[in-house]
Order: structure tokens, then sequence, then C-alpha cells
């Protein structure tokens, strides 16, 4: 194993997501949509560890394809993640926003193919998280406490890319990187929780 540390830590956001998606999955719903979200997560960190385990054994075509699926993974997490915040809006106002994501995930697709490929799927992720923190900061009445969650993830999750530019004696900013993200990505499954709890108390 190349980077067993590095591998390791992606296998268990691997596992965290899918816990996750299991958990949302069960209260139906538009909780469906956060759930495909956050396997699309899984499976894109499945694949990291496989790329960064074993690489070194597979030929340039098919680590370029395996890289190629982990963006395009993390793409698809990216448009369910909008898709999932649009189904609160007016049908106006979702399907503006369904037009954008789609956009947006065409883009974060064809940016794969380019040098700045991580950077730039890392910044739709990111983007994808203001989107939804906009749409929860203007239902703020229905749950306080969403867009509050959903801050937290966002700011581990800068940090965590920030992280990948500093040097860290002794093992990888990629581990750095994988163990904040652990921690953004609880945060975002709170934050879609407590929505859930809250939207259940109300009549409908």
């Amino acid at each position: 194993m190349a980077e067993p540390i590095t591998t390791l830590t992606d296998y268990a956001i691997a596992l965290e997501c899918l816990i996750l998606a299991g958990l949302l999955l069960g209260q139906g719903g538009v909780q469906r949509l956060w759930a495909a979200a956050f396997t699309s997560v899984s499976g894109a960190a499945l694949m990291g560890g496989i790329y960064h385990g074993f690489a070194h054994q597979m030929s340039l075509l098919q680590r370029i394809w395996l890289w190629q699926g982990m963006g395009i993974a993390v793409a698809i997490a990216s448009f369910f993640t909008v898709v999932a915040a649009a189904e609160t809006l007016s049908r106006g106002s979702r399907l503006a926003l369904l037009a954008l994501t789609t956009a947006k995930l065409a883009l974060a697709i064809a940016a794969g193919f380019t040098l700045w490929s991580f950077a730039l799927r890392v910044a739709d992720y990111l983007s994808a998280l203001l989107i939804v923190l906009l749409v929860q900061w203007l239902q703020r009445y229905r749950d306080p406490s969403a867009p509050v969650w959903l801050l937290a993830a966002i700011a581990f999750s800068g940090l965590g890319a920030i992280g990948l530019l500093i040097p860290w004696p002794g093992v990888s900013p990629l581990v750095v990187y994988h163990l904040v993200q652990m921690v953004a990505l609880f945060c975002i499954y709170r934050s879609v929780a407590a929505k859930h709890t809250a939207n259940a108390g109300v009549p409908g």
C-alpha cells in the first residue's frame, strides 16, 4: 500500500458517509436526496482510497479513469446537495436553481480534464454548500440551528482546503484534510437532520 494512512482515512470517510446516508434514507422525503449526496461522497472516498493505496499497481489509463471517477462522484454529490435544498423552494425558484446546478455539474465534470481539476472541484463543492446555506438562512424560521451547523461545515471544509497548502511534519496534508472533512460531513448531516426534525413538528 503506497499511502496507508491516507488510504485508511479515505475509507473512514467512505464508511462515515455510508452510515449517514443510511440514517437519512430511513427518514424518507427530501432526505433521500441528501442520502444520495452522502452516498456519492462515499463512492468518491472509496475510489480515493483505492487511488492513494494502489495506484502504483495500475496502468496510467486506469489511474486516469479512477481520478475522473472520483471527481465525477464529488460533482454528483454537489448536484444532489443543491437539488435537495431546492425542494423547499417555490416552483420558479426551484426550477432556476435546478438549471443552475445542472450547468454547474456539467462544468465540474468538464473541469476534470484540466490541470486545476482538484481545486475546481473543491470550489464546486464549497459553492454548493454556500447555496444550501443561503436557502437555509432564508428559511431559518423553520429551524435556526440548521444554518449554524452548515456554516460550521463550510468553515471546516474551507480550513481543510487551506490545510492542503501547509506542510505538516511527518504526515501527509491529505490525511489532515480527510480528518477535517469527516468533521465537516458530520456537521452537514446535523444541519440536514436538524432541519428534518424541525419540519416534522410542523403540521402539514
